[in-house]
């Protein structure tokens, strides 16, 4: 007999191959039928059907089955359980603040004790958003200024809710789910009661080890569940304890609107009472995040599983910091034996969370406290704050106008809107990489009237120079600076500053008989355009490395001051704590017409190709990032014959 075609799925074909079957048959009556017109065409389209929607079902259920194929929630959810994982909830966005009381608030009683509870609103795009303190604070009288100070109080987004549950007798596996969405679960206690009336309490700890817990221990279990609420569980009596028969169990949790409260920076008391305080916000509201979603689940719970709770390798200290804390973006962990100089006995971890630079110092103390029962001992973890470096570009390409009806400003839109997803695709990680063939790819592909592209690479960084600093401030661009060794063009410039009254800027001289070191000195230009230089010997650049120390210099206050340089390579690889950026800002974008293309042979005349520097005088190249970047617009439009 013929064997059906089985590793079809869809109707159509399913249906073909029935029929297939029926006229191929030599000891078939229907081998000569019309199927289209009989009856028999309405059982194929059943048969065809039914197959196709086992075909469907067994195959959804199949990849239903694992985590790394699964689509729905709660099935991603069921597998990571398997491994021991529960996905995040939300995170209240936090901020610091301090406040002050007059001592009238208390009477001038020798101490002043704020509860948790506390509230103060603040607004988000017109919207208000209610922050509250989840621990108590206390301050001793001030009699000088007649004052109580609170400091580094934390305040979080959110409003505190409370559930409250019976245990029912006979049940074996009750559950107590918390019907809420908005949880999050790191502000959450668990309080048990012998029964309604009493004021006897027990307050249970969310399980962490296996190895801590016993048949007394007052701990409890959480998990999502199919509905993806969160339940929690207690113990049996053998792993961990079991309220007894009509304990009242009291959940009480803080309800948040998770991201949504991130940025707020003025706050205003909302407290029940008739004196408020002054408030100084000492760090803006942030880290603030959402439910863990299903990609992150997904990634997140076979790592979880590998580092089983401890932290060994880097990919244990990776899994763990991103359980640890909400709302990260992007996490490198390496060990002392790598960093520059090595370091022994250290791991270090650099963090960028989704809406700052780098966590809060209350987030690293947190970390680190959490991570100490779980690193190997003698090893110890250091945090360290990502280090920026942004990238510009000239992007100039050539196009054929005859085949596209956009406009110069819209094709340079298109660009600029490429840059933004390549630089959120590519860099925007600590294991980043820019790879210059692979943006001229895209750029070349990106419409079909572009003809050819041409990017030239540029990077700065942003140096915090600190008034009354006597120790030299490293600088470390991580990459080869272009530059011949002993040429007399500067390879390095930087913003402008003020000292008193004089305008001064950083470029480098070479240093006789080095090809690697480059003496930096602080100049000023006159009005006459002449450069002067004031003082000779500020600093030394590596052009090897990268490395930029600049000591003392001439300033009456902590300046900011960017400096800029071109790489030796258009390739630009992040490192350790290392973080790339594309400046679209400060990127041109220009387009000019392929002449050739437009008008054959005799638009040769015409055709002005791209060149491999910027054509400007020695002045101008120095600080054209800083000016002429700065004014132009990154979707520019003008033909500038310059480049």
């Amino acid at each position: 007999m013929k064997q059906l075609n089985v590793t079809e799925l869809d109707f159509d074909q399913i249906k073909d191959n029935l029929k297939a079957y029926f006229r191929n048959n030599p000891d078939s009556e229907y081998s000569d039928w019309d199927f289209e017109g009989s009856g028999l065409n309405h059982l194929l389209d059943i048969l065809a059907y039914n197959t196709h929607y086992n075909a469907v079902v067994a195959h959804n259920a199949m990849n239903e089955s694992f985590i790394d194929s699964a689509q729905i929630r709660a099935n991603v959810v069921s597998r990571a359980k398997l491994l021991g994982y529960t996905p995040r909830s939300k995170s209240a966005a936090m901020a610091t603040i301090s406040m002050v009381f007059a001592g009238s608030a208390n009477r001038k009683l020798s101490t002043y004790t704020l509860y948790k509870g506390q509230t103060l609103t603040a607004s988000i795009d017109d919207v208000t958003y209610t922050y509250i303190t989840v621990d108590d604070y206390t301050s001793v009288y001030d009699e000088i200024n007649d004052r109580y100070v609170f400091e580094e109080v934390a305040i979080y987004q959110g409003k505190m809710k409370e559930l409250t549950f019976i245990v029912e007798s006979g049940e074996l596996e009750q559950k107590y789910i918390i019907e809420d969405s908005s949880v999050d679960l790191e502000i959450m206690t668990v309080d048990v009661f012998d029964n309604a009336y009493s004021t006897s309490v027990e307050t249970f700890s969310l399980f962490e080890s296996l190895s801590n817990v016993g048949p007394s221990t007052a701990a409890y279990f959480i998990n999502e569940n199919y509905s993806g609420n969160y339940e929690i569980q207690f113990g049996d009596n053998i792993f961990g304890k079991k309220p007894a028969s009509l304990n009242v169990i009291k959940v009480k949790y803080l309800s948040t609107n998770g991201s949504d409260g991130n940025g707020a920076a003025v706050f205003e008391w909302t407290s029940p009472g008739s004196v408020s305080p002054s408030i100084t916000v000492l760090s803006r509201a942030s880290n603030g995040s959402e439910k863990e979603d299903i990609e992150s689940i997904r990634q997140n719970a076979p790592l979880s599983f590998i580092s089983q709770n401890r932290a060994v390798t880097s990919g244990d200290y990776k899994t763990l910091i991103n359980q640890i804390l909400n709302n990260i973006e992007t996490v490198s962990v390496w060990g002392g034996e790598d960093n520059d100089p090595p370091q022994y006995g250290k791991v270090y971890a650099s963090i960028k969370p989704y809406d700052a630079p780098a966590l809060t110092d209350l987030d690293k103390i947190y970390l680190l406290e959490q991570l100490e029962s779980k690193r190997v001992i003698g090893i110890q973890p250091v945090i360290i704050d990502p280090d920026f470096t942004y990238v510009y570009l000239d992007v100039l390409f050539k196009y054929d106008s005859n085949r596209t009806s956009k406009s110069t400003g819209q094709l340079s839109t298109l660009i600029e809107e490429l840059l933004a997803d390549f630089n959120t695709n590519n860099l925007q990680k600590f294991d980043g990489v820019f790879r210059y063939s692979e943006l001229l790819g895209l750029i070349d592909n990106l419409d079909i009237s572009i003809i050819n592209s041409f990017v030239r690479v540029f990077v700065y960084k942003t140096a915090v120079l600190e008034y009354g600093k006597l120790t030299s401030t490293p600088i470390d661009f991580q990459m080869g600076i272009f530059c011949d060794p002993g040429q007399d063009e500067p390879c390095l410039s930087s913003d402008a500053w003020t000292y008193d009254g004089v305008s001064l800027s950083l470029k480098d001289f070479p240093i006789v008989g080095s090809d690697n070191e480059r003496r930096i000195s602080a100049f000023t230009t006159g009005a006459d355009g002449i450069e002067r230089i004031l003082y000779f010997n500020v600093g030394i650049l590596n052009t090897d490395t990268g490395l930029l120390s600049i000591d003392v210099l001439p300033i009456n206050k902590s300046e900011t001051v960017k400096i800029y340089v071109s790489p030796a390579s258009n390739d630009i690889v992040s490192k350790r704590n290392k973080l790339l950026t594309i400046d679209i800002g400060k990127t041109n974008i220009t387009p000019e017409v392929d002449t050739i293309a437009v008008s054959g042979s005799s638009g040769v005349n015409d055709y002005t190709p791209f060149s491999r520097e910027r054509r400007t005088d020695a002045s101008t190249q120095r600080n054209s990032a800083e000016t002429s970047n700065s004014s132009s617009s990154s979707a520019s439009s003008s033909n500038n014959s310059s480049y």
